[in-house]
């Protein structure tokens, strides 16, 4: 009887060269395109994060809104000699005066007009900020300063706001009776107009309250490091010339 054969079964030819190096190429080309969507996705990470937001500006384009402006942007609501202030909404124009008594209703009136052009974008910082202005106008100032830290919340740049802020504070501190706490205002003060930007539309006002309020506080040295700034840019203008009585040492 002749016995089956236990011989192992031939092995299987081994794949051409050209086939395993196929094997292995898909596989690398695939792995490589997944590593650069995340390094493409990585860099767009890193660019929003770090990249300077475009500031918050201007008014939106409303009609009570633009009703609101041209009710009040020849008022300023500082007092005339004391600090400069300007916005998109109030002191719009260079020749802004301080309000006056008279002038309530117009302050009234375009409130009313923002609260309206809120009611259909409540959203849109610039309206947060248009009705701080008007808090800031009616000496509203826990209210005024609430609206602007509001629209500065979310680390949007708002010059703005900044600026609004900055005067509301020093505001407050003039009518403050604890010192200390005056003090503090001031600094904050100080520190907001610091953050309006040289590219910002409201920065020679902001540089001009920033030196101000340092020679209050008595860093004279500052104080006329940044004049100096100022007047490189407004050398004899009314501004430059009640910012040179501001910074003149008392008889």
């Amino acid at each position: 009887m002749v016995m089956p054969s236990t011989s192992p079964a031939p092995a299987a030819p081994a794949p051409p060269a050209a086939d395993l190096q196929r094997r292995i190429k898909w596989p690398l080309v695939a792995v490589g395109v997944f590593l650069a969507m995340l390094v493409g996705l990585l860099l767009l990470a890193v660019v929003t994060l770090f990249a300077p937001s475009p500031p918050v500006v201007g008014l939106p384009d409303d009609p009570d809104a633009r009703a609101a402006r041209e009710l009040v942007r020849g008022l300023t609501p500082v007092r005339s000699g004391g600090l400069r202030f300007q916005s998109a909404l109030l002191a719009a124009d260079s020749s802004a005066r301080p309000i006056a008594a008279a002038d309530a209703w117009r302050i009234t009136a375009a409130a009313t007009l923002i609260e309206r052009a809120r009611a259909r974008a409540p959203r849109d910082p610039r309206l947060t900020i248009s009705m701080a202005h008007l808090d800031l106008a009616r000496r509203r100032y826990v209210r005024a300063e609430s609206g602007y830290r509001a629209a500065l919340y979310f680390g949007d740049h708002c010059p703005d706001a900044h600026l609004g802020l900055g005067v509301t504070l020093a505001l407050e501190a003039e009518i403050e009776r604890d010192i200390v706490h005056a003090r503090s205002l001031q600094l904050q003060a100080i520190a907001q107009f610091a953050a309006v930007r040289p590219r910002d539309e409201p920065w020679f006002a902001a540089l001009y309250d920033r030196a101000v309020l340092l020679a209050q506080v008595g860093r004279l040295d500052e104080a006329r490091r940044w004049a100096g700034v100022y007047f490189v840019h407004d050398p004899d203008g009314p501004w430059a010339q009640q910012l040179g009585r501001e910074l003149r040492p008392a008889p």
